[in-house]
């Protein structure tokens, strides 16, 4: 799979047209469609195209650090360009030259305030008040503060591990698009990518969808079902308590 078709699964499997995107990202959708295709010769520049699939990314709810890093690992005669902006800019930064006498003004400032204030306490202190006690030294003991427990991270889901429905997902090569739904709520949307694994589940129903059906291989209730499809296939699949080939289309 490629930057242009994985975005294109992720859109099919949102339910969402190339109107739609150019609608929510102000891009063309004829850009949109040359970019699916992987061409990103319209797009003015390899620092326009980066915006594009952000902007792409991002309205589906996916990542887009990785096709940005894709994208420059895939077109990298415009990592050098982008390296040479960042020097200029920094070269560009002026030297700071000369004393800070702003600071210099404040910390006196503060210092002339507090000589202030003592003489002030000072002065209206009574006659024969006990002096003020002395500020706690490093030697003082200090109150020992029972250690907090760190918060234990809960290990994921086993399928087949408590009742209800469990789906197990293994990107077993190349990167799958996954959009997973529990009960009804969205529990992961994202891309996932070889040797990933994920397990879900669920009291009585789990919907899934998969950008590239050929890349995953899932476990539902403990029963090994191997790949949902084939290389490419936008797959939609719904799971309950012991039915776990159950096709929603």
């Amino acid at each position: 799979m490629s930057i242009g078709a994985d975005l294109a699964a992720a859109r099919e499997a949102a339910g969402r047209t190339i109107d739609d995107v150019s609608r929510a990202t102000r891009i063309r959708g004829e850009l949109l469609r040359r970019i699916e295709d992987d061409d990103f010769s319209g797009c003015g520049g390899a620092v326009y195209a980066r915006g594009h699939i952000r902007s792409i990314a991002t309205h589906l709810g996916l990542d887009p650090a990785p096709f940005v890093a894709e994208f420059d690992r895939t077109n990298a005669a415009a990592a050098p360009a982008a390296r040479e902006i960042f020097e200029h800019e920094v070269i560009a930064m002026p030297d700071r030259k000369g004393p800070n006498w702003t600071g210099a003004m404040a910390v006196m400032a503060g210092v002339l305030l507090v000589i202030a204030l003592v003489s002030v306490f000072t002065a209206n202190a009574p006659a024969g008040s006990p002096p003020a006690a002395a500020p706690l030294t490093s030697s003082s003991p200090s109150p020992s503060v029972a250690p907090s427990s760190a918060p234990t991270s809960q290990p994921p889901l086993v399928a087949g591990n408590i009742g209800g429905v469990n789906l197990r997902v293994k990107v077993v090569n190349n990167r799958s698009w996954v959009t997973v739904r529990a009960d009804g709520k969205t529990v992961f949307e994202g891309l996932m990518r070889a040797p990933m694994q994920q397990d879900f589940a669920a009291k009585n129903k789990i919907n899934v969808v998969f950008g590239n059906a050929g890349a995953v291989q899932i476990v539902v209730n403990g029963r090994d079902l191997g790949s949902p499809g084939r290389a490419g296939d936008v797959v939609r699949l719904e799971f309950l308590p012991g039915d776990p080939a159950t096709t929603s289309g």
